[in-house]
């Protein structure tokens, strides 16, 4: 006797999976699902399915200490002509790093 090999759990509907694809990179996976009502594992699963890359990336990614903007304030006060300990000093950001990202030997992702 053949099986039935129905899945658990209601179908996709169109909505939901361009919900996925337009918050994948910028949104949590756990967010996503319940912006629309699935568990964790359902919107990997599906992800995975339909190709969808989930993780997070530039501004969104967990690891960001600082944010694209203060870095692009940054380059901008450093083509200005201010030095760098004044920058950090208006930033309230180390030293090291403002030097890091105005010579470009730390890049952010855009």
């Amino acid at each position: 006797m053949a099986k039935n090999l129905r899945k658990k759990g209601k179908d996709w509907c169109r909505a939901e999976l361009m919900v996925v694809r337009l918050c994948s990179g910028k949104m949590r996976v756990k967010q996503i699902g319940l912006l629309i009502g699935r568990t964790d594992a359902a919107i990997r699963t599906k992800a995975r399915e339909a190709g969808i890359n989930l993780r997070l990336c530039g501004q969104f990614h967990q690891s960001v200490k600082y944010p694209d903007a203060d870095v692009a304030l940054a380059r901008e006060l450093h083509s200005e002509g201010l030095a760098l300990s004044v920058i950090a000093e208006k930033l309230e950001l180390p030293a090291g790093m403002v030097k890091q990202y105005v010579y470009l030997e730390r890049r952010v992702q855009v």
